[in-house]
């Protein structure tokens, strides 16, 4: 019986071939992707599909590229942002954003203890779902020396 598990040279060109149809279906995915017909939900559903049946085929090439492109993320956040309208804002519900973001970090850090959930990966959501989501947890991230899937799991749910 001829299985691509074997160590002979047909094993290896199996292991070879699947690897070249995952990394294209990757590439096809990604570039539909950026098609105006795939809305967010739609792209989210086909990443997490994939990811359900295959490998990331360059996850070590991409890892340097999510830290850049989370920390431009942020920034473009922050020139989005009209200044006046932040300070006014601020002035009114400071005491309320300060005690919301408090209880809901609080809040979801017992929740992750309670749960034996990584303590990482709980900060991660919690402060994610305190404040704005992805760039909270790309702010974040780094301070508590996330690792990539500590960082990825709060970033889809």
């Amino acid at each position: 019986m001829i299985s691509g598990k074997t160590g002979g040279t047909f094993g290896v060109y199996i292991r070879f071939m699947k690897s070249i149809a995952t990394s294209a279906l990757f590439v096809i995915l990604c570039l539909a992707c950026m098609l105006p017909v795939v809305n967010p939900p739609i792209a989210l559903a086909a990443g997490i599909v994939f990811a359900q049946f295959f490998q990331h085929p360059f996850q070590q090439k991409t890892q340097l590229g999510i830290n850049w492109l989370l920390k431009i993320s942020v920034i473009g956040l922050g020139f989005g942002m009209n200044i006046d309208k932040a300070l006014a804002a601020g002035k009114d519900g400071f005491v309320f954003t300060l005690l919301s973001i408090t209880l809901t970090i609080g809040l979801g850090i017992a929740i992750g203890k309670l749960f034996k959930i990584d303590q990482k990966i709980a900060k991660l959501i919690s402060s994610g779902t305190a404040i704005c989501g992805g760039s909270a947890i790309a702010a974040i991230s780094p301070i508590i020396k996330a690792d990539a899937k500590q960082i990825s799991n709060p970033s889809i749910i």
